[in-house]
C-alpha cells in the first residue's frame, strides 16, 4: 500500500483531479504550447505560491476558522527579505528562507494569539492584521523596489533549478509540504483534534480537546507558509515592491474551498486544497489564453468561490438527508 493510499485520498480529491485534467485538455487545445514540458512547469511554477499557502491555512479552515492575512504576510516577507540580501551582498538562499519563516511566525503568534487566546473572530483578527501588515510594507519599504540585481544569485539559480525537465524546485518544496501535512492531519492525534474542533467546538471544549494549543499553532502553521511563501515569490519574480502579492487571499481561499475543504469546518484535505490551487491556475492559463482581460481574474475567482460553496452545502444537505434516512430505517 502505498503513502497516496494511506492518507485515503476521497473521491472527492479523485474527481477534483478528473476535473483538472479535462481542464488542462481543454486548454492544450486553445493553446497547444500548454500542454508541452515548459508549459507544465510554468504552471506548477507559477501555482507555488498559492499551494503553499493553501498548505498553511488548511488546518485553519478545518478548524473553522480564517486566515486573510497570508497575502500581506508574503509581501512583507519577500520586502524584507530583498532588503536583507541588498544590504549583506553575501547572504545565500538558506538565510533567506529563515528570515521570511521569523517573519511568518511572527504575524502567525499575533493572529493565534488574538484568536485561540482572547477567542476573537478569527475573520475580524485576520482582516485587522492584513491591513497592520501591509501598512507596514507600505513604511518600511518607502516606495523603493528591488529587482534581480539584488537578491542573491544562489536564491535566482535555486528558482531556476527543474527537476526531470518539468517540475520546478518550488513546487518539489511543495509536493513534500503537502505529504508531511496530510499524514499528519491523518495519523496523529494533533490533526485528528483539528477535524473534531471544527465539526463541534463547543462539543470539542467540553470533552476536554486542547482547544487553544491547537488554534494557536495553526495560526503559527499558516503564518508559518505565508514568511515561506515570500520566498518563493522572490524566486519565481525576481523583484518585489510594496504591492507584491496585494489582494491574492481569494486565490487562496477559494483554492481550498474548491479543493473540499468546507468553510463549516471538520472536512477536508491538504492534498485536495493543492489541487484546488492547480485547477484554479489551470483555468486563469486558459482565460489568458482566450484573451480575457487579467482584471477579470478577481471576479473569476470570487465566482469559482461561490460556486464551490453553493456545491458543498448541497453535499453536506444530501448527506444530512441520507443519514436521517438511515435513523428512520433502523428505527422502523
Amino acid at each position: 500500500m502505498n503513502l497516496f493510499s494511506k492518507l485515503k485520498i476521497s473521491s472527492r480529491e479523485a474527481s477534483l483531479a478528473v476535473i483538472l485534467f479535462i481542464t488542462i485538455g481543454v486548454t492544450g487545445l486553445i493553446n497547444p504550447r500548454f500542454l508541452t514540458g515548459d508549459g507544465t512547469k510554468d504552471l506548477l511554477t507559477s501555482t507555488s505560491v498559492v499551494a503553499i499557502l493553501a498548505i498553511g491555512i488548511t488546518p485553519i479552515v478545518v478548524m473553522r476558522h480564517i486566515d486573510i492575512s497570508i497575502a500581506s504576510t508574503v509581501g512583507l516577507s519577500a520586502w524584507v527579505i530583498a532588503d536583507f540580501c541588498k544590504k549583506n551582498p553575501d547572504f545565500i538562499w538558506w538565510q533567506c528562507f529563515v528570515i521570511g519563516a521569523i517573519i511568518g511566525l511572527a504575524v502567525g503568534v499575533l493572529n493565534g494569539l488574538l484568536v485561540a487566546g482572547l477567542r476573537l473572530p478569527s475573520l475580524v483578527v485576520t482582516l485587522g492584521t492584513l491591513y497592520i501588515v501591509r501598512g507596514a510594507v507600505y513604511v518600511v519599504s518607502n516606495s523603493i523596489d528591488y529587482n534581480a540585481q539584488e537578491m542573491p544569485p544562489s536564491l535566482l539559480a535555486l528558482g531556476q533549478k527543474v527537476y526531470f525537465g518539468i517540475l520546478p524546485f518550488t513546487f518539489l518544496l511543495v509536493i513534500i509540504a503537502v505529504l508531511a501535512t496530510a499524514f499528519f492531519m491523518k495519523y496523529t492525534k494533533s490533526g485528528r483534534d483539528a477535524y473534531a474542533i471544527g465539526s463541534n467546538p463547543p462539543a470539542a471544549d467540553l470533552v476536554g480537546l486542547k482547544v487553544f494549543r491547537r488554534t494557536f499553532l495553526a495560526f503559527v502553521f499558516s503564518g508559518f507558509m505565508a514568511g515561506v511563501a515570500g520566498v518563493f515569490y522572490l524566486m519565481r519574480f525576481a523583484q518585489v515592491d510594496s504591492t507584491a502579492f496585494y489582494g491574492q487571499e481569494l486565490a487562496v481561499v477559494a483554492a481550498v474551498v474548491i479543493g473540499g475543504v468546507t468553510i463549516m469546518g471538520g472536512s477536508g484535505t491538504v492534498v485536495g486544497a493543492v489541487i484546488g490551487a492547480l485547477l484554479v491556475q489551470t483555468i486563469q492559463g486558459g482565460l489568458a489564453a482566450l484573451g480575457v482581460d487579467a482584471f477579470w481574474k478577481p471576479a473569476i475567482n470570487g465566482l469559482l468561490l461561490i460556486i464551490a460553496i453553493f456545491a458543498d452545502r448541497r453535499i453536506a444537505v444530501s448527506s444530512e438527508k441520507r443519514l436521517l434516512a438511515q435513523r428512520i430505517r433502523e428505527r422502523v
